[in-house]
C-alpha cells in the first residue's frame, strides 16, 4: 500500500539484487497502516457528506504529528452566515504511547481536549487503542444561554489492518459533561481501501447522542486521500 518502489533488472544478477532490495523496502513500508491513529505519515485528502465538504491534512515529522480538518456546509445558516467546522490536533507518539492536544468545533461551539492514547498490538492484524482526555467545551447558539463546562472523555479505537493495507475500525467513546452531570455517548465507524500505493478511498459514520449542548446527529462521509 505504500511508497512507490521502481526499477528494471538488466540481467539475472542485477535482477536478483533488485528483487532482494524490493522485498526489503516492501517490508519496511508494510510496517505502516494508514488507519493506525499513532502512525506518522503525511497526507492530504477530501471528505464529502450529504451537505458538506471537508479538507483533511496531516503532517508527520517523526514522533510529532500535526492534523488539520476544515469543513464547509453547502448552505448558509438561517442568518446568512457560512456554516463551518474545524479540528486541529498536535500528537506526540513514543513507543506506542501518544499525547495530544485537540481543538475542534463549529460556528456555535468549541471544545479543547488534552489526553493520551496507547497502542496494544493484539495480533499482527488487530490493534486496540484506549484513549483518555480532559478539557473544556462551550456552546453559544442564537437565542440560548452560553453553555460552558469541563468534560472528561474516554474511548476505545479498535482496528483491523488487512495485509494488503486496507483497514476497518470502530471508535466508541463517551464524554462526561460536568456542568450538566450527564454522559454523552458517541461512536465512529469507518474504513479505508488502498487503490494504489499512495491513494486510498474510504468511509466513516459519526453518531452523537443528544445532550444539553449537542443535538442527536448521524453523519456519513466518503473520503479520498493521497499519501506522500
Amino acid at each position: 500500500m505504500k511508497k512507490p518502489i521502481l526499477s528494471v533488472a538488466l540481467c539475472l544478477l542485477t535482477a536478483g539484487a533488485f528483487a532482494s532490495k524490493q522485498t526489503e523496502l516492501q517490508l519496511v513500508s508494510d510496517d505502516i497502516n494508514y488507519g493506525d491513529p499513532t502512525a506518522s505519515f503525511t497526507t492530504v485528502g477530501i471528505s464529502r457528506s450529504g451537505d458538506a465538504t471537508q479538507l483533511n491534512g496531516m503532517l508527520g515529522l517523526g514522533n510529532n504529528i500535526f492534523q488539520l480538518d476544515l469543513g464547509v456546509a453547502d448552505k448558509k445558516t438561517s442568518d446568512g452566515k457560512i456554516d463551518y467546522n474545524y479540528r486541529g490536533r498536535y500528537f506526540h507518539v513514543t513507543d506506542g504511547l501518544g499525547f495530544s492536544v485537540d481543538v475542534l468545533g463549529d460556528r456555535n461551539s468549541t471544545t479543547a481536549l488534552a489526553g493520551m492514547i496507547y497502542k496494544f498490538q493484539v495480533t499482527d492484524n488487530v490493534m486496540l487503542f484506549p484513549m483518555l482526555s480532559v478539557g473544556r467545551t462551550s456552546s453559544d447558539e442564537t437565542g440560548k444561554e452560553t453553555f460552558k463546562s469541563t468534560i472528561y472523555q474516554a474511548g476505545l479505537y479498535g482496528m483491523y489492518a488487512f495485509d494488503a493495507g486496507h483497514w476497518l475500525y470502530a471508535n466508541p467513546k463517551t464524554s462526561y459533561v460536568q456542568q450538566s452531570k450527564e454522559w454523552v455517548p458517541q461512536v465512529e465507524i469507518g474504513g479505508g481501501f488502498m487503490v494504489s500505493d499512495a491513494v486510498s478511498v474510504g468511509f466513516k459514520v459519526d453518531h452523537t447522542a443528544e445532550s444539553q449542548f449537542s443535538r442527536q446527529d448521524t453523519v456519513g462521509w466518503l473520503q479520498a486521500n493521497y499519501y506522500f
